[in-house]
């Protein structure tokens, strides 16, 4: 589980090939061994610890649509 935790970023999704700086083979081998170990619930789906985190208000202004006129 160490070694597939390496190619995970701290969301919990797949690194990409540029920067694991693996070949393409390699890449759809470990794409394939994260998906069989999220399957087999060894790692979670995504890494949601700071998803309710948020510092500031979402609430949306009605005077948007005046301003870009």
């Amino acid at each position: 589980m160490s070694l597939i935790s390496r190619f995970i970023s701290e969301q919990g999704k797949i690194l990409s090939r540029r920067v694991n700086r693996l070949t393409l083979k390699q890449q759809r081998l470990i794409t394939i061994a994260i998906k069989q170990a999220r399957i087999l619930s060894l790692l979670p789906f995504l890494n949601n610890e700071k998803q309710f985190e948020r510092t500031e208000s979402t609430t949306r202004t009605p005077s948007l649509r005046a301003r870009k006129r």
